[in-house]
């Protein structure tokens, strides 16, 4: 549905249905604020492990599951 289109739809509902119409927009844009959050430098700074041996080749047992 396009803007005006949008705009017109809600323009013809009661005052009452307009007020929700609102406080979902908000709703929407809240959320969409939430899922936009910016990473900031040392966010997972000692939530991340990176071993010494990352490099190293993997044993047969991992990946044949070899216990």
């Amino acid at each position: 549905m396009h803007g005006q289109r949008l705009l017109q739809e809600i323009e013809i509902l009661p005052p009452e249905l307009q007020k929700q119409v609102s406080d979902f927009v908000v709703f929407l844009r809240k959320q969409q604020k939430n899922a936009i959050k910016k990473r900031t430098v040392g966010e997972y700074k000692g939530k991340i492990t990176i071993h010494d041996d990352l490099d190293e080749a993997l044993t047969d047992d991992f990946w044949l599951d070899e216990s």
